[in-house]
Order: C-alpha cells, then structure tokens, then sequence
C-alpha cells in the first residue's frame, strides 16, 4: 500500500478525519455533478464515478484502506485498457477536491482545509504513477505488434525505415517505464537511424518538398518532446506530464507512420506493370499491391480506402461515336483522376472504363471528401468527335478498409473487399448516377 495512504490516520487528528469524512459525504452526495467520467462508465461496465467515490470514500473515512487503495490501483490500470484520459480523472478528484474545500471554508476549519489539500495532491500524483505504469505497458504491448506485422511483411519497402524507427520508440518506452535516463534512444533528430535516411536518402526520394519539409518537422517535433521527458525524468511527482508527453510521443509516432505507408505508394508506382493505354497499374499486380497495403494498414493501424469507378453510360459513348471516341474517353477518364489524386494514391484500370483507387492513409470522411472531388471533375469534361460531342459522368463506390480489423490476410479477404467496393458502385448508379455510394 502507499506510504501516503499506510499513515494516514496518523497524519492527521481524529477530528479531521472525521469533518473530510463529513464534508466528502456531503459532496459526493447524489445530483453534486457534474461527473464527466460517467460518460466512459456507460461505455465500459466497471469503471465511473460510482467506483471512484466507493474507493475515495473508504480511504478518507479510513476503512479498509488497503483494500481501497488495490481497488483503485485496479480502477487506474481499467481506466488506461479502456482510454478513458486522465485529464479527465483529475477533473474528477479537482472537482471533489473544490468541493470539499468550499464546506471546510464555509466553517472555518482550517485544519481540514490543509488536510484535504495536501490528501488531494497526494492522490493525483500516486494515481498519475499508476495510469502511466499502465499505458506505458499498452504501449509497449502495442508497439511489438506493429514491430512483428512490419516484420511479416513480404515487401517492406520503406517500411523497413519505420520498423528503425519503432525499435527507437521501444527503447524510449523501456527507458521511462524503468526511468532511467542513461537507456534513453539518440536524442538528436537527424543522428538517430530513421532520421538519418529521412536527411540522407529520403530527402530525394520525396520529390515534393513540401512534403518532406512536413515529415522533417513532424519527426523534429517528436524529438522536442523527448528532450522534455529526458529534462523530466529525475523529478519528483512527474508522472502526470510524463504520461501527456509520452502520449503527445505516440500520437507523432503514428502520423510518421502515416507519412511512410504514402510515400511506400509512390515506390510501389513505379515498380509495377502499367496499363500502356492509360498509365495505370494493371489488375494483374492488384491482389499484391493490396495485400500489401492490407499489411501495412495493420502495421501502423491507420485504415485506407477504395474506390471503384467508371463512367455512366459508356455503352452508348461507344455505340454513338465510336471504340476510338470510346477510347480517348477512358483516357480522358485517367487523366482526371490522376490529376487530382496524391502522389501517394494507386490507380488501377480495373478492366475496360472501370479503375479501383487506392486512397493509404486515409479514413472514410476524406475518402468521401476525395470522391465528391473527383465526382465533380469528371462531370465538366467535354469530349468532341467527329459524331457529335458529348459529356462525361461518372460514378463511384466508397469502402474503408482497415487492416487491424482482418485476423487474416489473404486472397479471398482481398476478392471480398473488392467486391464489396464494387456493389457500392452499382448502389450508386442505382441511385442514377453521377454520385458516390
């Protein structure tokens, strides 16, 4: 049990014990909210605000308190598995904390003024020590996944700068969870092995700039934080911004990831076969590139999406103008979509005027943001022939395709989702038309 809590009958006189017992049962009473961390005990059984003031009740009250303090120990380690933030927690202890001090004022006794700070303060930090312990644990725990998905990769790309790049944050996780600064990884952004390919080979491999301006400050921003949790690791009570820190850590972790999977796109363009009519990849090379993109999905647990689409009426485009017309149309079809895609995003030419997009890195919000894009380019395009002219639409269907949902990846799953995409294109042209489903 805490040594905080082991004395607490000895730290203060009966009669304080008594008035905060007296003074907690009146805050903690019912309609005393509001109690934000309700809202994630709706969501997860066993967590909320009925089994904080439970354990804080039994700790001020001193009874049973060693149980109370395992109790909330546990309450600690669920609210982590269960991403409830601790912020939120200590709005909940600050609010109670608010409370109790107001009652105390109310009847001048000081004594419990300074006892219910001092109790308060105490809390937040052994609590903060806890949750950190915890997440530190899930992150270590999920970063191996992410090291043994990349590992399992059939082509790694320029994944394998990622997994460096991984192995750093794992050493950096190990080293705060033991807080011991002398196991902390390179601290310098560009001596440390990811940054040494992002500022060697890397900077002319992403032929946009701006983009590798953006992936060196992001990567740079990372370091910073680092710098502050080395500065912070030998003080006391620094469990809370160590937590927030280590979290901000993980969050530029996963958005460097996001960057590599898109810049692995790039590469994959220009190692595969080409439809020769309209630039794009070839169906044959579909089922590896999308395995592919299944895997890194899972690896950096960031989703992408697929597009299926082709032009309305292309029989009639055909039928009235001519295959030659009809061709020039599918080239004009690519063009424009090409145009306003990334660099990162693959175009297949699926079969005839129909293409599937791959969209890496990229949830279902802006994949509809893309589509409505492409939707509205398509439909100002005028095509003249010696026929007559006529104008093109197109319509297109919409999947979110997230890897670290798949137990298995293989043909069959890439057979399904392609089939899937494909129905929410005929949803669309079911609906008339000139639309995304």
């Amino acid at each position: 049990m805490s040594t905080v809590f082991s004395g607490f009958a000895e730290a203060f006189a009966e009669p304080v014990r008594q008035d905060m017992g007296r003074y907690f049962a009146r805050a903690a009473g019912p309609g005393t909210g509001p109690w934000r961390i309700e809202e994630f005990g709706e969501r997860s059984p066993g967590f909320g605000h009925d089994d904080l003031i439970a354990c804080l009740q039994r700790l001020l009250t001193g009874q049973e308190a060693d149980g109370a303090f395992t109790e909330l120990s546990e309450l600690m380690t669920r609210a982590c598995v269960r991403n409830v933030p601790f912020p939120i927690v200590v709005h909940e202890l600050a609010f109670l904390r608010d409370r109790l001090t107001r009652l105390a004022v109310e009847e001048g006794n000081l004594d419990a003024i300074g006892a219910i700070i001092v109790f308060f303060d105490e809390l937040k930090d052994m609590l903060a020590r806890i949750y950190l312990g915890s997440f530190l644990g899930a992150l270590g725990h999920r970063n191996n996944v992410r090291l043994r998905h990349i590992a399992a990769l059939a082509e790694k790309n320029l994944l394998v700068h990622f997994e460096k790049h991984l192995d750093w944050l794992k050493q950096l996780t190990q080293a705060v969870s033991a807080r011991d600064g002398e196991a902390m990884p390179e601290a310098h952004h560009e001596r440390c092995e990811f940054g040494k390919w992002l500022h060697g080979e890397g900077a002319s491999l992403v032929r946009d700039q701006s983009h590798h301006a953006h992936l060196v400050d992001m990567h740079a921003a990372m370091h910073r934080v680092v710098d502050e949790i080395a500065d912070m690791m030998g003080h006391q009570r620094d469990s809370l911004p160590l937590y927030a820190l280590m979290k901000k850590a993980e969050n530029y972790s996963l958005d460097i990831g996001n960057e590599i999977a898109m810049l692995n796109s790039m590469v994959i363009m220009t190692h595969y076969n080409k439809d020769p009519m309209t630039g794009g990849l070839t169906r044959r090379s579909l089922e590896r590139v999308m395995i592919n993109q299944l895997e890194i999905s899972k690896a950096t647990e960031t989703p992408f999406c697929l597009l299926m689409c082709d032009v309305d009426h292309f029989k009639q485009i055909n039928d009235n103008h001519g295959h030659t017309a009809g061709d020039r149309a599918i080239v004009r079809f690519a063009d424009v979509l090409r145009g306003n895609l990334r660099q990162a995003d693959l175009l297949f030419r699926f079969g005839g005027d129909e293409f599937l997009i791959m969209l890496p890195s990229t949830g279902y919000a802006q994949g509809l943001e893309v589509a409505g894009k492409l939707r509205s380019a398509v439909a100002g395009l005028r095509m003249e022939t010696e026929h007559g002219n006529f104008e093109m639409r197109a319509s297109f269907g919409l999947l979110e395709v997230s890897g670290s949902k798949t137990a298995f990846i293989d043909s069959e799953l890439v057979n399904n989702l392609i089939k899937e995409c494909d129905q929410r294109l005929y949803l669309a042209k079911h609906r008339g038309r000139n639309q995304v489903a």
